[in-house]
């Protein structure tokens, strides 16, 4: 009797297992698994079922209906990706002020290098104490 216990608790674990979770939401602290009901699947199936149109047995009005809702969907979508293409192309897509970001990168990098070179440069000419504070900052760049 025990046995016939365990073996269906193992058979409903697993039953539950094979099952793809509907959508999985991750969370800070944690992942949720969200499983979708027997009368969801129902219902899903009945909704895919119901958008197949055969346009023969269609009158005049509700097949103009069909093939106006058909042809501009397609002619949207190819809208939207061309769009977007040329939002890409004119550079709308960039970051607003990415340009200037680089360039006060570039002017830094630029201002590092001539500091030391001029640090080498003067090296001779400073103290003990003012030189062994700029071999420090070189070697920390390092």
């Amino acid at each position: 009797m025990r046995e016939e216990s365990e073996y269906k608790e193992a058979e409903v674990s697993t039953s539950k297992n094979d099952r793809k979770p509907r959508r999985i939401l991750h969370f800070s602290d944690g992942v949720i698994e969200e499983y979708s009901t027997d009368d969801e699947v129902e219902k899903e199936t009945e909704q895919t079922d119901n958008r197949v149109v055969n346009a023969g047995e269609l009158g005049w009005l509700p097949w103009m209906y069909w093939a106006v809702t058909v042809l501009g969907s397609g002619f949207l979508g190819y809208c939207d990706s061309a769009g977007e293409k040329l939002a890409w192309w004119l550079g709308i897509t960039s970051p607003k002020y990415y340009y200037e970001i680089q360039e006060a990168i570039r002017m830094k990098e630029e201002e590092d290098r001539r500091k030391s070179k001029e640090d080498a440069e003067m090296a001779g000419w400073r103290s003990s104490e003012q030189t062994s504070s700029i071999k420090k900052q070189i070697q920390s760049s390092k």
